[in-house]
């Protein structure tokens, strides 16, 4: 879901990995249908049409923490897909909070910052990334005591 640069570089990843089938879904359909060219994939124009597929094996949501996103009732239940959810802030969106109660496997937003901060710290310095360090230092500027994040 979502078609900025963000879903340019899943789109990126995934084709790379070779996903067979990859539908892009963007609230402006001539955005998803551009990316959708680039890569080779499909567009989603109508969100609820996806409540028919008898397989979903990964979502991967691009759009800002504050969009409200969420897939068609019973799709997640069924298919339990492994949801990456690129927003960090609020750290549980609606569809967070949609896969969790579908019990999926999720990978969060803070989760992606975390590993495209300590790749790029590899690959500035040469050195292993500080972890730890790196993980503290998020965790404080993100989540403070009293934050509703």
């Amino acid at each position: 879901c979502g078609s900025g640069g963000t879903a340019r570089a899943a789109a990126f990843a995934l084709q790379r990995m070779g996903a067979k089938r990859v539908i892009i879904f963007n609230r402006t359909a001539s955005r998803a249908q551009v990316l959708a060219q680039e890569f080779g994939f499909e567009v989603c124009d109508d969100i609820r049409s996806l409540a028919s597929l008898s397989e979903l094996h990964v979502v991967v949501d691009t759009l800002p923490g504050s969009a409200g996103f969420e897939l068609p009732d019973g799709l997640l239940p069924r298919c339990r897909p492994i949801v990456f959810e690129a927003a960090y802030l609020p750290r549980r969106t609606s569809l967070v909070r949609q896969a969790l109660a579908a019990g999926c496997e999720i990978v969060e937003g803070v989760e992606m910052l975390f590993e495209q901060g300590c790749a790029q710290c590899e690959i500035w310095t040469g050195a292993a990334a500080p972890r730890a360090q790196i993980a503290a230092a998020l965790l404080r500027a993100l989540f403070r005591k009293g934050s509703d994040h």
